[in-house]
């Protein structure tokens, strides 16, 4: 799958990524919205997964709405924010799943394997 990681903390987005290609999987990254709409280019990504709290005040559903106006791309948030208040924040985006902090990378894997087992590939 291609997947496109959107985290401020280089060590997660690092951590993630390199787990993530080391499973076959293509990864991009980015810190920014900015660098994550560059990032997705022309051709989507399968998922993107994307920290709630991003730095300068971004958060994933800036994220999340400039990727989804040119994609139907689901999205994985990760977050340490309560879950309830954050679903009502993003009811309108195509999320596919929540995941609390702290996250292991296998709970990762297993997130994105559902979701393209369930959804396949843009490929």
């Amino acid at each position: 799958m291609k997947i496109l990681i959107v985290e401020d903390d280089d060590f997660a987005r690092d951590a993630s990524a390199r787990y993530l290609d080391h499973l076959g999987h293509d990864v991009s990254s980015a810190a920014t919205p900015a660098e994550a709409e560059a990032a997705a280019g022309d051709s989507p990504p399968d998922v993107v997964i994307c920290d709630w709290r991003l730095a300068d005040g971004a958060d994933g559903a800036d994220v999340a709405r400039v990727l989804q106006q040119r994609y139907a791309t689901p999205i994985i948030f990760i977050t340490a924010h309560p879950l309830g208040r954050l679903r009502l924040l993003t009811r309108d985006l195509n999320v596919a799943r929540y995941l609390r902090k702290p996250i292991s990378l296998v709970s990762l894997a297993s997130a994105i394997d559902e979701i393209g087992g369930a959804a396949g590939t843009h490929a």
